[in-house]
Parts: structure tokens; C-alpha cells; sequence
């Protein structure tokens, strides 16, 4: 009994220390764990009208990344409306969301029990703890009055780090009358590693400022929910929020696009039209792949950063604007300086603020939740009722370089959810090694153990040299690994290509159906010089 006091002792002083909010967290879900002897536990927020776990007890890591929609979990539901403790019957026909998301366990958690402690804070509900146990009689002997000091400590620890999140925003969660202070974004960023949080702490530090901002990254990073990440933590989220694709952009429109035209100044102007500048006034407007617009186009957009007017086509009359420019773009802007093609003076007005988008080989564990973001999203996309991911998927999802980053990743994800739905008459499906298709697919199913032939080691040759191997077939593969093999044969056919294009970078990464870019930074993992 002493140690039931201490435990909740500890959580209670907890609340107000100075250790991290994750540490908090886990610590509470740790003394429910050791309390109540439940064999899983999450605590979530409530935002949006979805729940996002915060932390998790007994449940599968990409859990922390999944979203769950109340409308399609009738059990988080009941929990978001009861005001109380809800307690489950053990032969309850409501479909539990972690079902399938418990390890070792893949079949429906049928007979268990099962708890709800809304987290209620002055008359509001921010959050929920929910605790099963295989044993449908586990909870039994606990009142509803100790379950109800659970939930009374819980509350009080994310309520007090909600209130330190929107402090350090600068943001009075008490007294604000803004709706969007608990509402989920739309434009969410799922990730916890180190890139990210710097990346996430760069855009808190910029956006409240009118800055010009640059985002940088490879294709598929996640560059514009950057941009609306910016836009809405920025004093004019409330104005205009304006998109331009400027590499879907034909030249013989471009102007047009940017800053309007007056009737009559081309064929097919029939009347007066607002551009892209006009309709983004005391608002922002977001140029994506910017580094794709023309020389001759760059000169007039930087006139209309510099003195903040424009000229509509075909009219001689400067018109005022109030504009925030968020660009955009997957090149390498300096080396675009370099060669010419990008202004030096516009990527210098662009750039005041540049953010970089890790790629996602780079982001360790958040391939993880993601992969749980979009398995959940993707559920409901095929109507099953859940989708977990084999732990061999997870090791393969870590392993794959994720070329095309985050957006490969999604369409990874819904491509093996589909065949794996076709292969099975069952709502539950599990996604394995075989529904996708990487390369590691095969590393993973011919070798359980990779330690082995880790110790083989490639020696890439330089980028220069013109002498290769005269070997053909797989011969020069044979006794290496999957990984090393394939960057032996990306090297050599990158250095094929580079010297069949006469040495020049452009030819050779459209050769190989690459933009620039991704070239260099494929070149620079390869170590070639």
C-alpha cells in the first residue's frame, strides 16, 4: 500500500519538475503499467476530433505515428463523450483501434479488458488514457474512484505541458479565443528526430516574422507542408494563402500567372485579371520550384520583392502590394547561382530565411511512425478495419533509401496495403516483406543473418576514371551483399554515363532520368569526386 502511495506520489511531483515532457509521459504510463498490471497503455491527445498518442505502453512503435479519426473508432469515441471512466464489457462488439497493434498478438483482442479515462481540464477535453489487459477480469477490484485519480493526474500533466508548448509559442492557451488553439492542423509534420526537430524549431523562430523564406530539399521531402506549417504559425494566417507551381508554368503565360494583365494585352485577354501577387496582398504567396522559373521572369520577381509593386501586363500603372514569399525548390540553388541559371541577387532576396528538409533516409525511427500515419490513413481508404505492419517491414522500411522520401513511402505504404488486401478475405491485414517492392526485400528474405556479410567492402573508384571492368553478368556481384552490390553497379553505370555525356552533370542526370539535384546528392553518398 506504502508503494501504491509512493508511485502516485512520484506522478504527482512529476508534473511540475523539470524533466521532459516525453519523460513525464512515460513515467505515467509506466506506474499505470506497474498499477494496474495492464498489458498496454497509451496516452493521447485530443485534437481535431482525432486522438494523437503521445506516448505508448505495450503497443507497437508505429502507434505514436498513427492519427485515430473518433468517427472511425466507435470505443475512442465513447470515450471523447462520456465525461467519465468507461469501462468495456469484455465481449464488447465495439472493434478496438489496436487491434493487430499489439506485439506478438496479430489476432482481434475478442475478450479483454478495456478502460477509458476521458482527460477532462476546465470543463474540456484535451486527451484520453486507454488500458487493456488480456485478462477480461484484470480490472475487476480497481473503483472507479482510483481510476478517476489516474485520470486527474494524467490531465494535469499534459495540461501542464500544453500550457509550456504554447508559452514558449508565445500563445495564452487559458484566456485564447482563437478555435484553432486545440484543433488539429491540417498540415501536420510527423517526425521526432533531430533533423526534424531543428527543422521544427526553425520554423517557429521564423514564422511570426515577414521574412522571405526558402525551403530546400529532395523531391518528395514534404517542402510545401513546410510552407503551410510557416503560414499557419505566421501573424497573416488569417489573410490569403496563395500556390504557384512556377514549373507547371508554360513562359508565354508566366507573367501573366504572376502579376495579371490588362484587357486586351495579348490574344485571348477578354478582360482584366488579378495575378498570383495581387490575390496574395497581406497574405502569402507560395512559389514552388521556383528554381525553375525563367531568367527573364526572375528579373521582373525580384523588382516586385524589392519595391513591393507590380506591373500587370499590357498596363503601365505600378500597383501596391503587401505579399510574403515562401519559395521553394529541389535544386541546389548555389550551384544554380554558379551555372548561371538562377539570379544571384533574387536567390539572396529569396533566401533571407532558407529551411532545409531533411530527406528521409536521414530521419532514423521516423520512417516508423510514418509508415503507422499512413497504414491508419490508408485503413480507412480501403475500409478494413486495421492494417499492421509485419516487424520485417519495419527493419525494411528503415533499410530502403527512400529515394522519392516521404511521398515514396506513402505510395509504398497503399500499393502493399492493396495487394495485401487482395491476397485475403480478412479486414485485418498484415503488410509483409512481399507486398513491396525495394530492393531489401531480398536481402531480408535470403539472410537472417546481414551481419555476415556486412564485412564485405566496395571500393568505389572516381568519378574520372574511364577504364571499367570488362567482367559481365553478375560475376563482379557474386560475393557481396545486396546493398553493396547495388551501389557497385550505380557507381559504374553513373560513371558510364557521365563520360558517354562528354563529363557534363545536366546531360548526365537527364540521361538517367534524375533532375540535377538528386544526382549530386546520389554522387556524394557513392563518394564519387
Amino acid at each position: 500500500m506504502d508503494q501504491y502511495k509512493n508511485d502516485w506520489i512520484q506522478v504527482a511531483l512529476d508534473i511540475s519538475s523539470s524533466i521532459s515532457e516525453q519523460d513525464r509521459f512515460e513515467r505515467l504510463l509506466a506506474t499505470i503499467q506497474s498499477q494496474l498490471k495492464c498489458d498496454a497503455a497509451a496516452l493521447l491527445l485530443f485534437k481535431g476530433q482525432q486522438f494523437i498518442p503521445l506516448a505508448i505502453n505495450g503497443l507497437t512503435e508505429d502507434v505514436l505515428g498513427r492519427r485515430f479519426e473518433i468517427e472511425q473508432h466507435p470505443r475512442l469515441e465513447a470515450i471523447a463523450r462520456a465525461g467519465d471512466i468507461v469501462r468495456f464489457p469484455p465481449d464488447s462488439d465495439l472493434p478496438d483501434p489496436y487491434d493487430g497493434l499489439i506485439p506478438n498478438h496479430d489476432e482481434m483482442l475478442h475478450v479483454h479488458s478495456c478502460i477509458g479515462l476521458p482527460l477532462i481540464q476546465q470543463g474540456r477535453l484535451i486527451g484520453a488514457v486507454t488500458i487493456d489487459a488480456f485478462d477480461p477480469h484484470q480490472f475487476d477490484d480497481f473503483q472507479d474512484s482510483d481510476l478517476r485519480l489516474i485520470s486527474a493526474l494524467a490531465a494535469n500533466s499534459l495540461h501542464t505541458a500544453l500550457l509550456v508548448e504554447k508559452l514558449e509559442s508565445n500563445i495564452d492557451v487559458i484566456n485564447s479565443e482563437k478555435p484553432q488553439s486545440f484543433s488539429a492542423s491540417h498540415h501536420e509534420m510527423i517526425g521526432k528526430s533531430k533533423g526534424m526537430q531543428a527543422l521544427k524549431s526553425h520554423i517557429e523562430a521564423v514564422a511570426q516574422t515577414d521574412l522571405s523564406v526558402l525551403i530546400m530539399g529532395e523531391t518528395g521531402v514534404g517542402k510545401e507542408l513546410v510552407a503551410h506549417a510557416v503560414f499557419e504559425k505566421s501573424t497573416r494566417s488569417t489573410q490569403p494563402f496563395i500556390y504557384l507551381n512556377c514549373a507547371a508554368l508554360p513562359e508565354s503565360v508566366a507573367e501573366s500567372e504572376l502579376f495579371g494583365h490588362v484587357k486586351g494585352a495579348f490574344t485571348g485577354a477578354i478582360s482584366h485579371r488579378k495575378g498570383k501577387f495581387e490575390l496574395a496582398n497581406n497574405g502569402t504567396l507560395f512559389l514552388d520550384e521556383v528554381g525553375e522559373l525563367s531568367l527573364a521572369l526572375q528579373a521582373k520577381l525580384l523588382r516586385a520583392l524589392q519595391y513591393g509593386d507590380i506591373q500587370r501586363v499590357g498596363d503601365d500603372n505600378n500597383i501596391k502590394v503587401d505579399v510574403r514569399i515562401i519559395a521553394a525548390t529541389n535544386r541546389i540553388m548555389h550551384e544554380e547561382v554558379k551555372a548561371g541559371h538562377f539570379r544571384s541577387d533574387l536567390y539572396h532576396r529569396l533566401s533571407v530565411f532558407p529551411l532545409f528538409v531533411p530527406p528521409l533516409r536521414e530521419r532514423g525511427k521516423d520512417i516508423i511512425l510514418l509508415a503507422g500515419f499512413f497504414a491508419e490513413r490508408c485503413q480507412h481508404k480501403l475500409n478494413v478495419a486495421s492494417i499492421k505492419l509485419d516487424t520485417q517491414v519495419l527493419a525494411l522500411l528503415q533499410q530502403t533509401q527512400w529515394e522519392g522520401n516521404v511521398r515514396e513511402l506513402e505510395h509504398a505504404l497503399n500499393r502493399a496495403a492493396v495487394l495485401a488486401k487482395a491476397e485475403t478475405n480478412s479486414t485485418h491485414l498484415i503488410l509483409k516483406p512481399h507486398h513491396f517492392n525495394l530492393l531489401q526485400t531480398t536481402q531480408l528474405m535470403f539472410s537472417e543473418d546481414e551481419s555476415s556479410n556486412a564485412s564485405t567492402q566496395v571500393t568505389k573508384p572516381s568519378l574520372s576514371q574511364q577504364s571499367f571492368e570488362s567482367q559481365k553478368g553478375f560475376e563482379p556481384y557474386v560475393h557481396m551483399d545486396l546493398k553493396n552490390a547495388t551501389e557497385l553497379f550505380q557507381t559504374k553505370l553513373i560513371q558510364q554515363t557521365y563520360v558517354a555525356n562528354n563529363e557534363k552533370l545536366t546531360n548526365t542526370a537527364n540521361a538517367l532520368g534524375l533532375s540535377p539535384g538528386n544526382l549530386h546528392r546520389l554522387m556524394k553518398r557513392l563518394n564519387l569526386k
